[in-house]
């Protein structure tokens, strides 16, 4: 990249640009994060940002749970962590402002996907803000959301599935394994997902390369959206008709921090969108690519978003990301008619497993092959059920208000605990848990292959 780090995603430097983020420093100022290293910087200018030293997610685990939050308590309405998938977890404060203004600009991006009488069934989970936006963007006119975080035992997975059928719904929004998990268990009803109804899938948390997208809008007969944001930054931008992720730049600016002998480059942001927890020169820690020219018009640049940097993998001289390794494996598994994957990446070579009914499909070694050339790679078919159980995800548990008290006088359940007041876990058949015992094995007996298979890699 030749171009300077802010001026590749956020466009020229404008007055307005420039006054949003001295704004941002000043607000910052308020939190005991940035009170010192912020005490009397103005911006005046995009290189008086890039001057700024850069805020990790060190900084902000080393600053604790109060350290980011710049109002009092009084102004803020939500509390907020990241899930610690990449390490601790780190904090965030918003207030109804900064909700206000991502619910706008999703629906503003998309309004003939969320428009009045559309109904959205909600999976995201309900400790990630993306839950609490898709219910605010209903509420400011744009759909009726079903509040169905998928870690709620009260709406497992058969449920929601049924909501959607029941409900009408026409837009699925939540984590990109959702609409695979959807897809199988309507499949085991004898139900063609395409024809439950749902014409869009809104989708964030993790990669969605275009394979990916591809499989899942050929499963629902429906349009992909992506989402892109972070606890830490709120929403930074969704993809557009034409697959483009564009960053929301009227809520954050971009900085693209290339990698040396790359096209690639660390995503760096400074919130202006942000009031409750903002953050100058946030260091995401996503690799991301920067792309111009969409074919939808939109005059802003687009965001290929590849991954964590830790999360790559050095395999055959090159480096893969997982939207790399994603978009292939996806791409093979729709080759069998599938949408359920796994990758395992073993030492020398890439492995993918695929759940597929099909017999003398396509060629899914050559596909995969083709989209990682000059990796070695292997591909598994398994058995449906193998990688997905949905035969147990249908045995979800059941739910009741949380009860201290039980009379056993009284006919009902013999209650002897808060636990089993609240949960009542069902009894599999036998069928069941033999097949259950069944897949537990073979999956034990093909990790024992694969780990001596490590082990004899490890010796020579």
């Amino acid at each position: 990249m030749t171009h300077s780090p802010v001026e590749s995603v956020a466009g020229a430097a404008s007055d307005g640009l420039v006054a949003a983020l001295d704004a941002t420093v000043a607000r910052a100022r308020g939190s005991a994060l940035y009170r010192e290293r912020l005490a009397g910087v103005r911006i005046r200018s995009l290189a008086d940002l890039r001057a700024l030293p850069l805020t990790t997610r060190a900084d902000l685990q080393a600053a604790g749970t109060h350290g980011t939050r710049a109002l009092p308590l009084a102004e803020v309405c939500h509390y907020g962590e990241s899930s610690g998938t990449s390490g601790a977890s780190n904090s965030t404060w918003l207030t109804a402002e900064d909700f206000r203004r991502d619910a706008d600009a999703i629906r503003a991006a998309h309004p003939d996907v969320f428009a009045p009488g559309r109904v959205i069934l909600n999976r995201f989970p309900f400790m990630a803000a993306p839950a609490h936006l898709i219910q605010l963007v209903a509420q400011r006119g744009g759909g009726v959301a079903i509040p169905a975080g998928n870690i709620n035992w009260d709406v497992p997975f058969p449920r929601a599935l049924e909501l959607a059928r029941r409900t009408g719904a026409h837009v699925l929004a939540g984590l990109p394994l959702e609409p695979v998990v959807l897809g199988e268990l309507a499949r085991a009803q004898g139900i063609d997902p395409a024809r439950v109804g749902l014409d869009t899938l809104f989708l964030g948390g993790a990669p969605v390369p275009p394979a990916f997208q591809r499989c899942l809008a050929r499963v629902w007969g429906a349009r992909v959206i992506e989402l892109y944001g972070s606890t830490e930054t709120m929403l930074l931008g969704t993809s557009c008709s034409a697959g483009t992720l564009h960053p929301e730049t009227a809520l954050a600016c971009c900085e693209v921090l290339p990698l040396d002998g790359s096209d690639e480059g660390r995503l760096v942001v400074t919130t202006i969108g942000v009031e409750g927890s903002p953050l100058v020169r946030f260091d995401t820690g996503d690799v991301v690519r920067v792309t111009s020219a969409c074919a939808c018009g939109d005059p802003r640049p687009g965001l290929v978003v590849l991954g964590r940097a830790p999360d790559a993998v050095e395999i055959a001289g090159r480096r893969l990301y997982p939207y790399d390794l994603i978009d292939a494996a996806a791409g093979a598994a729709d080759v069998l008619d599938s949408s359920v994957f796994f990758i395992v990446i073993l030492p020398g070579r890439v492995l993918v497993r695929i759940e597929t009914r099909a017999s003398g499909a396509g060629d899914a070694t050559a596909a995969l092959r083709a989209r990682l050339p000059g990796v070695p790679v292997e591909v598994e078919p398994v058995e449906p059920g193998m990688l997905l159980d949905v035969e147990m995800l249908s045995r979800s548990p059941h739910v009741y208000k949380p009860v201290v008290l039980a009379d056993w006088r009284r006919p009902g359940r013999r209650i002897l605990t808060v636990g089993e007041g609240m949960i009542e876990w069902p009894r599999p058949t036998w069928a069941e848990g033999r097949r259950w015992l069944r897949r537990t094995l073979r999956t034990a007996a093909r990790r024992r292959r694969l780990g001596r298979d490590l082990a004899r890699g490890a010796d020579g």
